[in-house]
């Protein structure tokens, strides 16, 4: 079940250390006539929001109002049911977190009610909380990507959409990110009917980001998000048995960070869009990471999972960094890695 009416409340994040005049919005759309103004650079991840993807386990004390923004589990044009189980390697982040385990892998497969009732059901609660919500979609073909950004028109609730162009455990073909001509055609195809600012989130397991990216932003995208997962897998000595349902899964957490920032500091340089860095977020440090790589802001994805107060520990910790340095505004860091 979705998450009813997260509000303010006392908590482990109730109280942020007091920095007087330290800055911490950035805008992911400046050059949108609506814009896409986040009061901090944290954002909760497609897929980890609570338990279900939607909110659930959350409670009234997260005020998600403290955050940049959130995105609920990405829709597809039709329900789906997702991929077989075991879903998850190890079946516990949290554990996986604590003994220091570096793999991470998970095979959902986007399993989600579909659009219609993502926009008729879940969308009208989004305007009842006190949080920036972003949509999440991914389409099956170019065609059903701007049929769904149709039905997206007149409807309220989110203040931008993530275009889903490289889910690494869902078969539906060559994933669109996969190419520079197939993200620009899926990018294109939404920015010609969405109202709001499009952001599309890209593949880490190509030759080059650099023309992927590019031709993302010749589309119209306002801002890219980098990266999802790798395709993975792992095997059960005992069994002989893959250990996920769907034999191979995305691989998340502490092995995709360094890769992740990689790609964000190589598109960095070749695109003039924000660029949302996420992968492998556990800590401050990590998110800053990005930051100095070039990402504007961060998602933090795996954490969740392991502990649904990460994001709001990872933001007092970045208030903290920047505070105890004397850095101002954490738009000062943005790019700001010594070559």
């Amino acid at each position: 079940m979705p998450l009813s009416n997260p509000s303010s409340g006392a908590g482990p994040a109730a109280d942020f250390p007091d920095y007087a005049g330290l800055e911490f919005s950035v805008d992911l759309a400046p050059s949108h006539p609506r814009g896409l103004s986040l009061t901090n650079p944290v954002i909760i991840a497609s897929g980890t929001f609570g338990y279900d993807g939607y909110g659930r386990g959350l409670t009234p004390e997260m005020d998600l109002s403290r955050l940049g923004a959130v995105i609920p589990k990405t829709f597809t044009r039709h329900p789906r049911e997702g991929n077989p189980e075991p879903r998850w390697y190890p079946e516990s982040f949290r554990v996986a977190r604590e003994t220091h385990e570096p793999v991470m892998l998970n095979a959902i497969g986007l399993t989600n009610p579909g659009i219609e009732a993502g926009l008729q059901q879940l969308a009208p609660q989004w305007n009842d909380w006190d949080a920036t919500v972003l949509l999440s979609m991914s389409g099956e073909s170019v065609d059903q990507f701007g049929e769904m950004a149709m039905m997206t028109r007149g409807v309220t609730g989110f203040e931008a959409i993530e275009l889903n162009l490289s889910c690494p455990n869902v078969e539906q073909g060559d994933l669109f990110s996969y190419s520079a001509s197939g993200t620009y055609q899926a990018v294109d195809a939404v920015k010609r009917h969405a109202e709001v600012p499009v952001l599309a989130k890209l593949a880490p397991n190509v030759p080059d980001i650099v023309p992927i990216a590019r031709a993302a932003v010749d589309a119209g995208a306002d801002a890219l998000t980098i990266c999802n997962t790798i395709p993975a897998m792992t095997i059960d000595l005992e069994s002989r048995r893959p250990a996920l349902g769907n034999i191979t899964g995305g691989l998340s957490g502490p092995g995709l960070h360094p890769v992740a920032v990689a790609l964000v500091y190589r598109a960095a340089q070749a695109v003039n869009v924000p660029i949302i860095g996420v992968g492998g977020i556990f800590t401050a440090e990590e998110a800053l990471e990005f930051i100095l790589a070039g990402a504007s802001a961060i998602q933090v994805g795996s954490a969740n999972l392991a502990d649904l107060w990460a994001p709001f520990k990872i933001l007092e910790d970045m208030r903290s960094f920047l505070g105890e340095r004397g850095i101002a505004d954490v738009k000062e860091l943005i790019g700001a890695v010594q070559e």
